[in-house]
């Protein structure tokens, strides 16, 4: 996803562009993930003020916007998204209301894929080119374009492997499944704060029975953490109107 540039938009113009959608009856689109999964729905523009936007949400951005306390606004009419931060959400009309409305200097969040956590612990074996065998433990994994296979493990601090190192990565996703294999390269490793561990991501393919396997297994956790939003959308709705008495 390319950089924005901040001064490409100014605050006027932003403004200006969402004062449009309510004469014009158009809604925009908001962006947000819930542990991993994109989350893309409708809001109607209720209110646009120097300083703040309402809009009339789904429910489950509302949830999404709480998590992660920001959202990205997508419109026709906006040369690129802008952030922005909550101020307030009521759970039982919908309604959001937004402040410090920007272009960000770069969106790190992927908003496309579903990048999903193991429901339960995955061990993975990193295959090295000198035929050494090191232990991880599976923190993500993605199918991106062209097919790639993504994943994200954890592992020792003491990892000897370093960035472009080709590696095969040996898994089971499931404990009766059958072992599956990801050949590929060593994009990233980085030391997690606060942890004697670092973080490894490997970019790579599978054969297509493999891959398919990959992909019914996203599917999988994706039902699963929509369920989970759902839920989660409920016990605030239960709370506001546990408050209100």
């Amino acid at each position: 996803m390319p950089k924005p540039t901040k001064d490409l938009i100014s605050d006027a113009e932003i403004t200006a562009c969402l004062r449009g959608h309510i004469s014009g009856q158009r809604p925009v689109t908001l962006h947000n993930t819930y542990q991993g999964v994109p989350v893309r729905t409708k809001a109607d523009v209720a209110m646009v003020h120097a300083d703040f936007l309402g809009l009339i949400v789904h429910p489950y951005q509302a949830v999404c916007i709480k998590e992660a306390r920001y959202t990205f606004i997508e419109s026709k009419s906006l040369p690129q998204m802008i952030r922005a931060f909550p101020v307030s959400i009521d759970y039982t009309n919908n309604v959001v209301l937004l402040s410090q409305l920007k272009v960000p200097h770069a969106i790190t969040v992927d908003l496309v894929h579903s990048w999903v956590a193991p429901e339960k612990l995955v061990s993975v074996e990193v295959h090295a080119k000198d035929g050494l065998v090191h232990p991880a433990e599976m923190l993500g994994i993605a199918v991106l374009e062209d097919n790639r296979v993504r994943v994200v493990m954890s592992v020792d601090e003491d990892f000897p492997l370093v960035r472009l190192e080709q590696v095969s990565l040996g898994f089971k996703l499931e404990a009766k499944g059958d072992p599956l294999w990801v050949q590929g390269e060593v994009q990233s490793l980085v030391k997690l704060r606060n942890q004697d561990k670092k973080r490894l991501e490997v970019d790579g393919s599978a054969v297509m029975m493999d891959e398919v396997t990959i992909l019914a297994y996203i599917g999988k956790r994706e039902d699963q953490i929509m369920s989970a939003l759902e839920k989660a959308y409920k016990r605030l709705r239960k709370g506001k109107k546990v408050g209100k008495r």
